[in-house]
């Protein structure tokens, strides 16, 4: 039997399910510390790959009670599927640690069976046209960043580069239909292209590039960019992290 096999959020390889580190980009990958060896084991590892001690349920960054983020009403534990999340009974909101997270988008599976279990809204939703609202982070309460999921699937959700993401009712079922209808794979498509132009630009002699194709110098709202290099080696947009596992 083959060894399971995820993708390095940093450079999109397949790595062993065990690892702690890409061996291509050597990115850190997510990890939690065995509290009696120390040793360093894979996010939502059963046991320890050192000592084989039983690892500790995870516990999510968001306790039961917080404010939701698009309401303030209190957050509640809930499952959807086999997933662990933080819900809002009051608006339908969803809030997934980055962990868990990262663990949804490295298996297909988990995302078609997350997917079957989340209800389709009956008739067509009506969007309002709203001001734009910076949301704090049910977590730190920091000012979470507004990202386009894949930068052209259309849903803009909630990023907290450290703790996690907030799906407002319906935006999950709709990343996951994004990603289930090779939108993800078409946006990464878009995305290499792009960057093929942006190089050919650049090596013509005497031409300026296409300012269509720069890469910003000033956040769009301060305090709120994502840093370049990522944090613990995972994509620098957490939002964007489903991009570099297929």
């Amino acid at each position: 039997m083959e060894a399971r096999t995820i993708r390095c959020s940093g450079c999109g390889a397949a790595v062993p399910s065990d690892a702690t580190q890409c061996p291509y980009c050597r990115a850190q990958l997510a990890t939690v510390a065995c509290p009696g060896c120390f040793a360093l084991a894979p996010v939502g590892a059963a046991h320890c790959p050192g000592c084989g001690a039983a690892l500790a349920p995870r516990t999510s960054v968001v306790p039961d009670g917080a404010p939701c983020p698009a309401c303030a009403k209190p957050l509640g534990s809930s499952q959807v599927g086999d997933l662990r999340v933080k819900a809002c009974l009051a608006c339908g909101g969803l809030w997934l640690d980055r962990e868990v997270f990262e663990e949804l988008g490295a298996s297909r599976e988990r995302q078609g069976t997350v997917l079957g279990v989340l209800p389709a809204p009956a008739g067509t939703p009506v969007v309002a046209a709203l001001a734009v609202q910076y949301r704090p982070c049910p977590a730190c309460a920091k000012l979470m960043n507004r990202t386009n999921y894949a930068k052209r699937s259309g849903v803009v959700l909630d990023v907290c580069k450290d703790h996690g993401l907030w799906f407002d009712r319906d935006e999950l079922r709709r990343v996951l239909a994004f990603i289930g209808g090779g939108g993800l794979d078409r946006a990464r498509e878009r995305e290499l292209e792009d960057l093929k132009e942006a190089r050919r630009a650049l090596e013509r002699p005497g031409q300026a590039p296409d300012p269509a194709f720069a890469m910003p110098t000033q956040p769009t709202h301060p305090g709120l960019e994502l840093t370049a290099a990522g944090l613990l080696g995972l994509a620098a947009e957490v939002a964007d992290a489903f991009m570099h596992r297929h």
